[in-house]
């Protein structure tokens, strides 16, 4: 049962080479351990560089070069990472990043032999982007990213030119945030017919209580191909050096619903925590009946 279930999801994330699904589909993989534990309500939290996957105008608060990268383990030997480099220079800000996903090797079936011919094959993703932002005195900036995708399945392949473009805007404690992911255009179809795009719409606003301490934010967004969905994040500090996280998120607990799992499926729990120039993080993700999926980000201020 869990290889059939994992089949469908990697199905979902590689794309799809039929009408009426996005391709690309793992660029709506979420990125980083701290965005995915808050339920990844991202969109408007600021000063983190993987506001490269999430919305690059909240990078306009980052005060000086960072690298940045994440792994996440899946099932089988599905594997996903991101890695991005940011460099703030005035009131303009820098970076590139590379998000890939590597969906396994499998043995491929015929009708003739179903329990496998003795080949096999793979699926691998993998987008190169470009970031540009600046920002208008301390409480509104805009950036954008220039993205080149490509995937491959067995023997077919596709690739596409996209675009992130966002703002963030903060008049007083609250800050909000609004961004278009992967909009574009397919420039070589995987089959016959160019698939759509992995295209979102995400707004949100996020606030920190308790001299700093609690951070809330809460996003919206709806993939153009996909369900409207909801998420909600917190993260707590009661140290400088500890910072603990929970969210969630409508698509999350449906998923949980339909698999058969509990309101602890539609969850994300993790951690963080920062020493001298690097922050570590950590989040753990249960996934019903396919098990738990582990993420873990690096962060180096260079």
């Amino acid at each position: 049962m869990k290889k059939i279930l994992a089949a469908v999801m990697l199905a979902i994330i590689t794309g799809s080479l039929s009408a009426g699904t996005a391709g690309f589909a793992f660029l709506q993989v979420p990125v980083g351990a701290r965005a995915v534990a808050m339920g990844g309500a991202f969109t408007a939290v600021p000063g983190d560089p993987m506001g490269l996957y999430w919305n690059p105008a909240t990078l306009a608060t980052l005060q000086e070069q960072v690298f940045t990268s994440t792994y996440t383990g899946y099932l089988m030997d599905m594997q996903a990472g991101f890695a991005g480099w940011v460099n703030p220079s005035g009131n303009d800000l820098v970076g590139v990043s590379v998000n890939y996903f590597y969906g396994g090797s499998f043995i491929r079936t015929s009708m003739m032999n179903p329990t496998g011919t003795g080949e096999e094959f793979s699926t691998n993703s993998v987008a190169l982007g470009g970031t540009y932002v600046h920002k208008f005195g301390h409480s509104l900036s805009v950036g954008t990213t220039a993205k080149f995708v490509y995937s491959s399945i067995d023997s077919y392949s596709g690739n596409a030119f996209l675009v992130d473009v966002g703002a963030w805007y903060k008049p007083s404690l609250v800050s909000f945030g609004l961004v278009i992911r992967n909009a574009g255009i397919q420039t070589k179809a995987f089959y016959q017919e160019n698939d759509p795009m992995p295209t979102t719409i995400a707004a949100g606003a996020s606030a920190e209580f308790l001299d700093d301490k609690l951070l809330v934010a809460a996003d919206i967004s709806y993939p153009l191909q996909g369900d409207f969905d909801v998420s909600l994040g917190i993260e707590y500090s009661p140290l400088d050096m500890l910072s603990l996280r929970a969210g969630g998120n409508l698509h999350d607990k449906n998923a949980a619903d339909n698999a058969g799992g509990t309101f602890f499926d539609a969850l994300a729990f993790g951690g963080g925590t920062n020493w001298n120039r690097f922050t570590f993080d950590y989040a753990f993700k249960p996934f019903a009946d396919l098990g738990s999926i582990h993420r873990i980000s690096l962060g180096i201020a260079l």
